[in-house]
């Protein structure tokens, strides 16, 4: 099977990893031309929970190839079509298209290429990209696959194979795509802009008590909106523990660190959007949501100032849900 992996981050150059040590036949793509030559001439590098390097081939996104069986979209989130455009040449008409992005990215991607080949990948992983170009593993917890529409897929349980090559039993294919993306988001999208706001991982901030009384609250605040959607969610555990995220940065703080989009859109953006659709609030992500866009242009920075305003805000947005 003909895999192209469009991104060399840390998850994509993770899960290329995982592929090629499974037995797949993986192409990694990559805008940046400074990490194709680190990987042309040093390999995909793996340390931390997976500890390893490996070779594998790696193209300048557009760069001619012959067609792939799959193509795993791992750059973030954001403009689906823009994204995939580069490399639509190199596809037949049986090529499925994977999401390996956090929170409904899987949505927009299906908009662009359609609902029957759209799949995603939901990782429950926590890894970053280092300067030196090596990705730090600090987790993998969980990776599950599924089809957009909720069909049967004989692929993707090749895939799940390939990925249990390292790490046996983590990964495997979903039973119901939406009620597990729903899942991710109970943790992820809480952790992530609590992180962003803050500006510090995890690790620095679970014990403090407001802002763990947040993340609890903005957790069961999504299992609700879901809830309002038809899916009951039970939820699975401290919601620290299912974000994975520890003395890693989430994506969302080192994109707000960089000066980048970050991809809160698909996180908090995507629960406040659901819940006006239903008719049920959600101050807390909206709150959330408001600040982190300010964020994103430069407005207002990480640090105490930012939580003071978050508190603020959802208060005043509770308020507003009371008129």
């Amino acid at each position: 099977m003909r895999i192209a992996v469009i991104g060399a981050g840390a998850m994509g150059t993770l899960v290329s990893y995982l592929l090629d040590a499974g037995g797949m036949d993986v192409v990694l793509y990559e805008r940046e031309r400074e990490r194709i030559t680190d990987i042309r001439e040093n390999g995909i590098r793996l340390q931390g929970r997976i500890d390893g390097s490996r070779e594998i081939e790696v193209k300048a996104v557009g760069e001619p190839d012959a067609p792939f069986d799959i193509m795993v979209v791992a750059a973030p989130a954001g403009d689906a079509a823009e994204i995939i455009r580069p490399v639509s040449p190199f596809v037949h008409r049986e090529t499925r298209y994977l999401s390996l992005q956090e929170g409904s990215a899987v949505e927009e991607l299906a908009q662009v290429v359609g609902a029957e080949r759209t799949g995603c990948i939901i990782a429950w992983v926590s890894a970053e990209l280092t300067p030196s170009g090596v990705v730090e593993v600090e987790d993998v917890r969980c990776m599950l696959l599924g089809a957009y529409n909720g069909g049967s897929d004989p692929g993707l349980s090749s895939l799940a194979e390939a990925l249990n090559h390292e790490t046996p039993g983590e990964s495997g294919v979903a039973g119901d795509l939406e009620k597990e993306m729903w899942h991710r988001l109970e943790s992820a999208a809480a952790v992530s802009a609590l992180c962003g706001i803050t500006g510090a991982p995890p690790e620095a901030i679970r014990d403090l008590e407001e802002v763990d009384a947040i993340c609890r609250e903005a957790a069961r605040e999504c299992l609700q909106v879901a809830a309002s959607q038809g899916l009951k969610i039970p939820s699975q555990g401290p919601v620290w523990e299912e974000a994975v995220w520890r003395r890693l940065k989430p994506p969302m703080l080192l994109a707000i660190e960089a000066g980048i989009g970050t991809e809160v859109e698909f996180l908090s953006g995507y629960i406040v959007e659901r819940s006006r659709s239903s008719g049920r609030p959600s101050s807390i992500h909206s709150a959330m949501y408001s600040l982190i866009k300010e964020m994103e242009s430069g407005e207002r920075r990480p640090g105490e100032k930012s939580l003071k305003e978050l508190r603020r805000r959802i208060e005043e947005e509770r308020g507003m849900s009371l008129l």
